[in-house]
C-alpha cells in the first residue's frame, strides 16, 4: 500500500476513513513513513493541520483513522513540536464555539476536544520522560476554556478531564496540579457544586497519589467539599440535592461517540443522540466502589465516621428512586434509559460484593424484557438499544473477571427472568472455556445446584420469577455445561459427577429425610421430573463416547470408566441409602443384580482388555438400559434380552482371553514364570459359569437385530447411537436372515394396519382418547424443549448429515412407539355396554353382556342347551315383531360409529401410526448405514476388504430399498433412501463371483426403471444398475472372463433396449442407455 505501489498521498488519506481497522493502520503507517523520509517541519505542520481537520469529521471511521495518525505524528516530532506549541496550533481562543446544526460538517469545539483527548490518551506520548505536569496543565486549560465557552460541550470537556485524571501517571498529576484543578472549579461559577465538579473531585480522590492534606484544609476557601470527598457522610445531603436537581438529559456527546469507538447508528454531531445517557460523574462514583469495604465502620458521630464514604446502597437508592421508579413509562423513557446506562457503568466497575444491591424491585422490573417492548414505536428504539448495552456490560465484566460469573449469573436468574439469552450463552462459554483452574466451573455448578434445590428465599418476589421456570432454565444450563465441556480436561470430574447425580435424583428418586444432602424445597413437579429425564438421556448422548478420568489418582488399579456406567454407580449409591432416598418407579432387583454382575465382570476385564471395543461397548449398552429401566423408558423384558446378549458376548471374550493366555503359557515354557495381571484373576463364577437361561441359544445375529429394532425405534438419540455402535461392532454376527428383520420394517405399510403388524398391536387395543392425550403431552414436552436456548437439542453434534432426518429424536422422553398405546378401550367398552343393554331390553332377556360372559365360562353343552331353551321361549310371530326393533338398534350402532368425534379420533390415530412407521423406517436406514460403514471405516467410499458373503449381504439390501422408495408416501424418506443407495450402496467396492442370481437382479432392476414411480425411483434403479455392471466386470473372477461378462451385460441391456424401443408405455429414459455406453467406452480406453 505504499506510494511506490501507486498510492498517492491523497489516496492514503482517504484510506484513513476505511471501515477496516487494518487498512486504516496500514495507510497511517505509510503516510508517517513518507513524512519521516522528507523530515520537513513545514510538511509536519501541514500534516497536523490536515489531521486536525480530519478528527472533526462526522464520519466515525474518519475520526478513528485521523486520530490514530495524529497521535503517531505528535509522538514522532515530540522534540520539534512541544505540548505548548501544539496548544497554540489548536488556537482555542480563535475558534467558533457555537452548537452544531444539522447542516454543519465541522464543529471546531468538538474537533479541539478530540485532539486534546487523542494527546492525553496516547500511551507513548504520556510516557515521554520530558513531558511535565505543566504541559498537562496547558491541555487542561484548553478543556476549561471549551467548557466555559461551549455549553453544549461542557460535560464532554469534563469527561475528558476526569478520564485523564484517572489514567495519567502520578508524575504528571502531582499534588500541585491537583490543588490547581480544585481551585479552578471554585473559580468556574461554583462548578464544584455540579455533577461536573463532583466528577472531578472523585477522579482526583481515586488517585493513588491523592494529597490527603487537601481534605484537611477546612479553612481553605477553594476546597468546598469537606474532606475533599463528595461521598463523605457529612456531604451526602448536598450530594443528594445535586443528583435530584440534575437534568435527565446530557447536552454533550460521550467520549466514545466523539472518538468513534461507539459503533452506534447515531452521528456524534446530532444533538438528539447525546441525550439519554449517563453523566461522567457516575463513572467516577463507580470507580470509588471498585474495591470492597473490608474494614469495620467507625463509631457514629466521630470525625472518621463523617469522613468515610457512604455505603454503596445509599448511592444506588438515589439512582433507583430517580431513574427506575416509574413502571414501564413508555411515554417518556428518558429516566429508564439513563438509569440503565448508569447500571451498565456500575456493572463494569464496582466490586462484586455490591452486586446484590443493584437488583432492586424497580431495576428487576425494568430489565425484564416484556412483550410490550417489541411494540415500541421507532422513536423509542433507544430503549431496546440501551438494554442491549446492559447485556454488553454484563458480558464485558464476565470476560474480564471470570471468577465473578457465578454471582452475576445467580442474580440474573433470580431477578431478571427474561434477560438476554445471548448474554447468558456468553456466560456459559466463559465458564466452559476458563482453563486457569476448576474454580469457575465448580463455583458455577454449586451455585446452580443450590438454586435448583432451594430456590425459596433466593428468588425475589418482585422479579415475577416462577420457581418452575427457574428450575427449567437451570436444568438446561447444567445440560449445556456438560455438553460444552465434553472436550475439556479437568483436575477432577467432581462437578460432572454431581451434575449427573442431580439429574439421576430428579429423574428416579424422592427424598425421605429433609436433612439429606439432596432435598428439594418446594417439591419438584411432574413436568420438572420429565424434563430431567430428557436432559439425562441427552447428556448420555454426547458423553457416551467419552470416558471419565481416573477417580483415584494415586491408585494404579483404577481405570477410566464410561459415563453411563458411572451413572449406574450413582443410581446404586442413592438406592443403597434407603433411609434418605426412595425410588419413584420400583424395579426388579433380581434383574438389576444380574445386570450388575455383568458390569462388575467387565470392569475386571478392562484393565487388560481396554483396547477391546466390545468390552467398552457392552459396558455402555448394559449401563444405558439399566438407567432407562430406572427412568421408566425401558421395561424389564427389554433388559432381560440385553442381559442375555451381554452374558453371551462377554463369555466369548473371556474364552478368547483365556485361550490367548494358554497359548502364551505354552510359548513361555514350563520353567518360566509370567507376571499375572488383574484381568487374569477374574473369578470364573462372574461370567464363565453363567446360567443357561442367561445365554442366547442359536444365532446371536437374529437376537441382536431384534434387540436393536426394539431400542432404535424409541425416540431417544442416545439409544440410536448405542444401537449404531452395536451394529458396527457386531456386524460380523449378522447374516441375511437377521437383515430380513430390517427389511420387514422397510416394507411395512404406512398406516394403522402396518403399525399393528410391525409392533404386534391389535387394533382394538388402541384408545382414541389416549392417543389424543399423548399428542397433547408431546406438545407440552416440545414446548419444554424449545424453551431452552439451545442448541440444545439433544442430538449429537457429530452426527452425520445424512442422518439429520431424526430431528425429533429428543422431542420425547425416550418413549417407544408401543408406549403410545394402552391396553383396553374405555370409550369402546362404554359404547358396547350401552348397546348390549339396549339389545337386552329389545329381546326381553335382561343383561346381554352378563349372559354372554356367563356363557363364555360355561361348557359347550350347556351353551347349546340354553340356546335351545331361549329359542323355544319365543314364537315365530314374536320373532318377526322384533325384526324392525333390532334393525333400528343396529342402524343406530353403525351411525354412532361414524360420528364426527370418532372419525376425528380415527384420523389422528392414522396420522400418528403413519409417523411411527416412518420413524421406524428412518431408524432402520440408520442401522443399515452403520452396518455398511462397519466394514469401510468412516465412509463407504473406500475399498472394502470383506468376504464375498458380506458383499452379498449388501446386495440383498437393494430390492427392499427400491421397494421402500416406490411405496413410501413420505418424500423426505424417499430422498434419504435414494441418497443412501447413491452414497453408500453404489460406492461400496468388494469382490464377488458373477453368478446368475446377480445377473437376474440386474435384469429385475432394469425392468423396474420402466415403471412410472417418479424420477427418484427411476434414478435409484439406474444407479443400482450401473453399480451392478461395474461390480460384475471389475471383480477378480470377472476380469479373467471380461469378454464373457461384458457380452452378457451387453445382451441384458440390448434386450431391454429392444423392449423399450417397441413399447411406448415404458417410462425408461434414454439416459439409462447413454450412461451404460459411456461406461463401456471408458472401459475400452483402459
Amino acid at each position: 500500500m505504499s506510494s511506490k505501489e501507486g498510492k498517492s498521498p491523497e489516496e492514503l488519506y482517504k484510506l484513513l476513513g476505511d471501515s477496516d481497522a487494518a487498512v486504516r493502520e496500514l495507510a497511517a503507517d505509510e503516510i508517517l513513513k513518507d513524512l519521516i523520509k522528507e523530515n520537513n517541519l513545514l510538511k509536519w505542520n501541514q500534516a497536523i493541520e490536515r489531521l486536525l481537520s480530519g478528527v472533526g469529521s462526522p464520519q466515525r471511521t474518519n475520526r478513528l483513522g485521523h486520530s490514530y495518525l495524529l497521535g503517531s505524528v505528535l509522538y514522532t516530532i515530540r522534540d520539534a513540536v512541544s505540548t505548548k506549541q501544539f496548544c497554540k496550533i489548536l488556537a482555542v481562543d480563535k475558534i467558533s464555539m457555537k452548537e452544531p446544526s444539522g447542516a454543519d460538517r465541522q464543529v471546531p469545539a468538538l474537533q479541539v476536544l478530540l485532539a486534546v483527548h487523542t494527546y492525553l490518551s496516547n500511551k507513548k506520548l504520556v510516557a515521554n520522560p520530558k513531558l511535565a505536569s505543566t504541559d498537562i496543565n496547558s491541555l487542561f486549560d484548553i478543556l476549561f476554556k471549551v467548557a466555559e465557552r461551549a455549553t453544549f460541550a461542557r460535560e464532554l470537556a469534563f469527561a475528558i478531564l476526569c478520564n485523564a485524571l484517572t489514567n495519567l501517571p502520578d508524575r504528571l498529576v502531582d499534588p500541585d496540579l491537583q490543588y490547581y484543578i480544585l481551585r479552578r472549579l471554585a473559580d468556574e461559577k461554583k462548578t464544584y457544586a455540579t455533577l461536573d465538579g463532583v466528577a472531578v473531585y472523585l477522579s482526583i480522590r481515586s488517585r493513588t497519589n491523592f494529597d490527603m492534606s487537601l481534605g484537611q484544609r477546612k479553612k481553605n476557601k477553594y476546597i468546598h467539599w469537606s474532606y475533599a470527598n463528595p461521598l463523605a457522610r457529612s456531604n451526602f445531603d448536598m450530594l443528594s440535592r445535586i443528583i435530584n436537581e440534575a437534568p435527565l438529559n446530557v447536552s454533550s456527546p460521550s467520549i466514545e461517540q466523539l472518538a468513534g469507538t461507539d459503533q452506534g447508528d447515531f452521528s456524534y454531531m446530532q444533538a438528539h443522540s447525546w441525550r439519554k445517557r449517563r453523566h461522567c460523574m457516575w463513572d467516577a462514583i463507580a470507580n470509588m466502589y471498585s474495591k470492597p469495604n473490608a474494614h469495620n465502620p467507625p463509631p457514629v458521630g466521630t470525625e472518621e465516621y463523617k469522613a468515610e464514604s457512604v455505603p454503596f446502597q445509599m448511592i444506588w437508592a438515589k439512582v433507583d428512586s430517580k431513574y427506575f421508579v416509574t413502571e414501564l413509562d413508555y411515554v417518556s423513557s428518558d429516566r429508564f434509559i439513563t438509569g440503565c446506562n448508569i447500571f451498565g457503568a456500575f456493572i463494569k466497575t464496582i466490586d462484586i460484593d455490591y452486586f446484590s444491591q443493584l437488583f432492586t424491585t424497580n431495576v428487576s422490573r425494568e430489565l425484564t424484557l416484556r412483550d410490550e417492548i417489541h411494540s415500541f414505536s421507532s422513536n423509542d428504539r433507544l430503549r431496546t438499544v440501551v438494554i442491549k448495552r446492559v447485556s454488553d456490560a454484563v458480558k464485558l465484566r464476565c470476560e474480564e473477571r471470570p471468577l465473578d460469573v457465578p454471582v452475576i449469573w445467580k442474580l440474573l436468574l433470580c431477578n431478571v427472568p427474561t434477560f438476554d439469552k445471548n448474554s447468558l450463552s456468553c456466560l456459559l462459554s466463559i465458564v466452559a472455556e476458563y482453563r486457569v483452574d476448576d474454580s469457575v466451573i465448580d463455583g458455577t455448578y454449586n451455585m446452580l445446584e443450590d438454586l435448583y434445590l432451594r430456590p425459596t428465599g433466593q428468588v425475589i418476589e418482585h422479579s415475577n420469577r416462577s420457581i418452575g421456570d427457574l428450575r427449567r432454565d437451570i436444568v438446561g444450563i447444567v445440560f449445556q455445561l456438560l455438553k460444552s465441556t465434553r472436550q475439556r480436561t479437568f483436575t477432577s470430574s467432581t462437578w460432572r459427577k454431581s451434575a449427573i447425580r442431580l439429574l439421576v435424583w430428579t429423574s428416579c428418586f424422592k427424598t425421605i429425610d429433609p436433612t439429606s444432602e439432596i432435598y428439594a424445597a418446594p417439591e419438584l413437579s411432574q413436568s420438572q421430573v420429565v424434563l430431567a429425564k430428557q436432559r439425562l438421556e441427552s447428556a448420555m448422548t454426547f458423553l457416551i463416547s467419552e470416558n471419565t478420568q481416573t477417580l483415584v489418582e494415586d491408585d494404579p488399579k483404577t481405570h477410566p470408566i464410561s459415563w453411563p456406567y458411572l451413572t449406574v454407580q450413582v443410581l446404586q449409591e442413592l438406592e443403597a441409602d434407603k433411609d434418605r432416598y426412595t425410588l419413584v418407579n420400583p424395579v426388579d432387583q433380581k434383574l438389576i443384580l444380574r445386570a450388575k454382575r455383568i458390569l462388575n465382570g467387565l470392569q475386571s476385564l478392562k484393565s487388560d482388555e481396554s483396547t477391546n471395543p466390545k468390552v467398552n461397548l457392552i459396558e455402555i449398552f448394559v449401563s444405558l438400559i439399566v438407567l432407562l429401566v430406572y427412568t421408566g423408558t425401558a421395561v424389564n423384558e427389554e433388559l432381560e434380552d440385553v442381559i442375555k446378549f451381554g452374558n453371551t458376548i462377554t463369555n466369548d471374550i473371556l474364552k478368547q482371553h483365556r485361550h490367548k493366555r494358554k497359548n502364551q503359557a505354552k510359548a513361555t515354557g514350563p520353567n518360566k514364570k509370567r507376571k499375572v495381571n488383574a484381568s487374569e484373576s477374574v473369578t470364573p463364577s462372574l461370567l464363565e459359569f453363567a446360567n443357561d437361561g442367561d445365554l442366547i441359544e442359536g444365532e446371536i445375529g437374529t437376537i441382536l437385530v431384534e434387540m436393536i429394532l426394539v431400542f432404535s425405534t424409541k425416540k431417544s438419540t442416545v439409544l440410536k447411537e448405542a444401537c449404531e455402535n452395536l451394529m458396527k461392532c457386531f456386524a460380523n454376527l449378522i447374516d441375511e436372515e437377521a437383515l430380513h428383520l430390517f427389511y420387514n420394517v422397510l416394507q411395512a405399510k404406512e398406516n394403522l394396519n402396518g403399525q399393528n403388524e410391525l409392533f404386534d398391536v391389535e387394533d382394538d387395543e388402541v384408545d382414541m382418547d389416549e392417543v389424543d392425550m399423548d399428542e397433547d403431552d408431546e406438545d407440552e414436552d416440545g414446548e419444554d424443549e424449545d424453551g431452552e436456548d439451545e442448541p440444545d437439542s439433544g442430538s449429537s453434534d457429530d452426527e452425520d448429515t445424512s442422518n439429520s432426518a431424526d430431528n425429533d429424536d429428543d422431542s420425547g422422553d425416550g418413549m417407544s412407539i408401543n408406549d403410545t398405546h394402552d391396553n383396553g378401550t374405555a370409550e369402546s367398552s362404554d359404547q358396547n355396554k350401552a348397546f348390549e343393554e339396549a339389545l337386552g331390553k329389545v329381546l326381553g332377556v335382561g343383561d346381554v353382556s352378563g349372559k354372554r360372559r356367563a356363557g363364555n365360562s360355561a361348557s359347550d353343552h350347556t351353551d347349546s342347551d340354553s340356546a335351545s331353551e331361549s329359542e323355544e321361549d319365543m314364537t315365530d310371530e314374536q320373532m318377526l315383531a322384533l325384526d324392525h326393533h333390532i334393525a333400528a338398534l343396529f342402524k343406530d350402532r353403525v351411525s354412532g360409529s361414524n360420528n364426527k368425534q370418532t372419525i376425528a379420533s380415527r384420523k389422528k390415530l392414522e396420522k400418528q401410526a403413519k409417523e411411527n412407521v416412518i420413524f421406524a423406517k428412518t431408524r432402520t436406514l440408520d442401522m443399515l448405514n452403520a452396518f455398511i460403514r462397519s466394514f469401510a471405516g468412516n465412509s463407504a467410499t473406500g475399498k472394502l476388504s470383506v468376504s464375498e458373503q458380506v458383499g452379498r449381504l449388501i446386495l440383498s439390501m437393494i430390492m427392499p430399498l427400491l421397494k421402500l422408495i416406490k411405496t413410501t408416501t413420505h418424500d423426505p424418506l424417499r430422498s434419504r433412501t435414494y441418497s443412501f443407495i447413491r452414497t453408500e450402496i453404489s460406492r461400496a467396492q468388494f469382490q464377488i463371483s458373477p453368478t446368475d442370481d446377480i445377473y437376474e437382479l440386474l435384469t429385475t432392476v432394469l425392468n423396474e426403471t420402466a415403471r412410472t414411480n417418479g424420477n427418484i425411483y427411476t434414478n435409484a434403479c439406474a444407479t443400482v444398475a450401473m453399480f451392478l455392471c461395474k461390480l460384475l466386470y471389475k471383480s477378480d473372477t470377472g476380469k479373467e472372463n471380461s469378454p464373457e461378462v461384458m457380452g452378457r451385460l451387453m445382451t441384458i441391456y440390448t434386450d431391454f433396449m429392444k423392449k423399450w424401443a417397441t413399447d411406448k408405455k415404458l417410462a425408461t429414459s434414454s439416459n439409462l442407455f447413454i450412461e451404460f455406453i459411456r461406461w463401456v467406452e471408458e472401459e475400452r480406453k483402459k
